[in-house]
């Protein structure tokens, strides 16, 4: 018997767009011998799985269940392919975690944490043989900051929002020149 897989795919920040193009992946090369996939797109105040004729199907987001055609469909696990909030920053694996209903990405902890770039470094970085880029973490966008980055890092380097998933957002920087734009 198959296993019903919920796919989900969209999200709260601009990484959707991401998302959306791994989940096509995901859903062109997953074993549909194995595997019933429905796609559920996240959105804020609108969850939902799109039938082949484009009709929306609210989930029930009390159990993360859908009804189709009088029939209610539960879920097996989820496959979270959802980039950026609230897919890898915890979020959704809590939730997830409420209903015990399994999911593929890491639990909700170890998501919140490693979805701050700050945090993350501040864990590892004294771990034995772990070698940590040298980095700054800024606080706000300062032209006084130009200098510091200047004196403390070497080039190339790249420039990231710490809470960013993706490379939304990410510039790397060749010279000097380029820095206050990224």
């Amino acid at each position: 018997m198959k296993k019903n897989i919920a796919l989900v795919t969209g999200g709260f920040t601009g990484e959707y767009v991401i998302s959306l193009k791994s989940a096509a992946v995901v859903e062109k090369t997953i074993d549909r011998e194995r595997y019933e996939v429905f796609k559920i797109f996240v959105f804020p105040g609108d969850w939902y799985y799109e039938t082949t004729t484009g009709e929306k199907i609210p989930v029930n987001l009390n159990d993360f269940s859908l009804v189709l055609e009088g029939k209610k469909i539960i879920f097996d696990g989820v496959f979270n392919i959802l980039h950026g909030s609230p897919g890898e920053d915890g979020k959704l694996a809590g939730y997830f975690d409420m209903l015990k209903i399994p999911y593929t990405t890491c639990g909700q902890l170890t998501s919140a944490i490693t979805m701050n770039k700050g945090y993350t470094k501040a864990i590892v970085q004294s771990i034995p043989e772990l070698h940590v880029a040298r980095s700054l973490q800024l606080f706000e966008q300062d032209p006084a900051h130009v200098s510091r980055i200047c004196s403390e890092l070497t080039l190339p380097l790249f420039i990231k929002p710490n809470n960013g998933g993706s490379s939304i957002g990410m510039s790397k920087v060749k010279q000097w020149e380029e820095l206050p734009e990224a």
